[in-house]
């Protein structure tokens, strides 16, 4: 049975900045899946939205995050390899998520698209408990530094794009490095943004049946 989905836009509080976000949440989901990314100008209207539509045909609430403001990526675009501030900022989240009543109780899942990969190693590996599941979707694993890699306890899948040959080659250096489970999938053909016919479709089913299988429905009370 289809769920019947309320969608939000939101701006969630970081430290002293406030993040754009779109959350799409009933009352019936199986978990709450983080797509976060450093930037996009439209969440909503992303092509990275496909990947949450296909999650919540399958059961799951979304929450769509830009981690860094239009500002921040305007004034520098390199700020977006400040893994140290990403992670920060991904910390705030799961705070504001932990004291929201529709959503503390959810199982996490993430997935997070390029640097914020990294970002999300390091912040896995000091809270084992707040993901159930991780997901780096064309992500700079490599930047999160060997130690968090090897402190990483937290279920992993690595999605590479196949065309970007440099982007797979420190992945796959990256991803040996893994202490904890981890499974890897190179999308052939795809460049970084999935923009191959197919390419993202594919990586989005992929995704969504590996969150399945670590993040089962709730058990419901028997009436």
């Amino acid at each position: 049975m289809a769920l019947t989905l309320r969608h939000s836009e939101l701006r969630i509080q970081a430290n002293k900045i406030w993040l754009d976000a779109y959350l799409c949440i009933a009352p019936d989901v199986r978990g709450l899946i983080v797509y976060a990314v450093p930037h996009l100008p439209r969440l909503r209207e992303a092509r990275e939205s496909h990947f949450c539509t296909v999650l919540e045909e399958a059961g799951f609430g979304t929450l769509m995050l830009n981690l860094l403001t239009s500002y921040e990526e305007q004034r520098d675009a390199d700020t977006q390899y400040d893994i140290a501030l990403l992670s920060q900022r991904l910390e705030a989240v799961g705070e504001w998520i932990a004291n929201q009543p529709t959503l503390f109780e959810l199982r996490l899942g993430m997935i997070a698209n390029g640097t914020v990969a990294a970002s999300a190693i390091r912040l896995a590996g000091r809270n084992p408990e707040l993901f159930a599941a991780l997901i780096s979707k064309a992500g700079r694993i490599d930047l999160a530094g060997a130690a968090p890699l090897r402190q990483l306890h937290t279920p992993i899948f690595v999605l590479t794009p196949g065309a970007e040959t440099e982007l797979l080659a420190s992945t796959t250096r990256a991803y040996e490095l893994i202490g904890g489970p981890k499974t890897m999938l190179n999308v052939a053909q795809a460049s970084a943004g999935f923009i191959e016919p197919g390419s993202l479709d594919a990586a989005a089913q992929a995704s969504t049946q590996w969150f399945a299988g670590h993040m089962p429905p709730r058990e419901t009370s028997a009436s």
